[in-house]
């Protein structure tokens, strides 16, 4: 996702990985992205654990069961893979949706990532609630704006909307490119763009909340 603070792909060992993500990681802290000033590599997990079924295909059910691990980084690897999967993903959903909740700000804006990936439209109302959470983490706030552009889903129009006088730029820009994707017909999508990009203090949302009115047949 343009702007979006995210973990490398993969490398080419699981230390280069490892240690590449560790340093994403405090690059992150240090740039503020995320209110978390928790390490991700301390042990512990404190999110009870979903029964992977026997059904789920082994290569899905192995990315699952890094979720669950004790190593944050590792729990960020498994959604990221997760989400690399695109729709054939969706046996995982349920278990992104949890991981929505995990202790890491990191773990859970990649599992926000992942869900807008796959665009399974039963993740839509917990990433609204993920999306309004003003107490939350803003890295994860807009990684669930943006996945909810993805999924296109009507009833994401009003959430990100009332968004728009968030504190993050980012959260803000994100709800606008989003507004964009599914405000097609929407009222209130169109008078909530014209609203920010004539008023909001962020060049770079003024300019994308234009782009989406263009999207959607408005003028600039």
């Amino acid at each position: 996702m343009p702007g979006m603070c995210h973990p490398n792909g993969p490398f080419k060992t699981c230390s280069a990985r490892r240690w590449g993500v560790l340093l994403l990681a405090t690059l992150w802290a240090g740039a503020g992205c995320g209110r978390s000033t928790t390490n991700p590599t301390i042990e512990g997990n404190a999110r009870s654990r979903r029964e992977i079924p026997a059904s789920l295909p082994a290569e899905i059910a192995a990315d699952v069961e890094l979720l669950y691990s004790e190593d944050a980084v590792e729990r960020v690897r498994g959604a990221s893979r997760l989400g690399a999967l695109g729709s054939a993903g969706a046996p995982a959903v349920p278990f992104l949706i949890d991981a929505l909740a995990d202790p890491h700000w990191q773990v859970r804006q990649q599992s926000a990532e992942a869900l807008g990936s796959i665009g399974d439209e039963q993740a839509a109302v917990p990433l609204i609630a993920v999306l309004t959470d003003r107490d939350g983490d803003w890295g994860a706030r807009a990684a669930a704006a943006r996945a909810l552009g993805a999924l296109k889903s009507p009833e994401a129009v009003e959430p990100l909307a009332s968004v728009l006088n968030d504190t993050s730029a980012h959260v803000r820009q994100m709800a606008v490119i989003s507004l964009g994707q599914i405000g097609l017909g929407s009222e209130k999508a169109t008078a909530a763009l014209e609203m920010a990009a004539r008023s909001d203090s962020d060049t770079a949302v003024r300019f994308s909340a234009a782009e989406s009115l263009r999207r959607i047949g408005q003028p600039r």
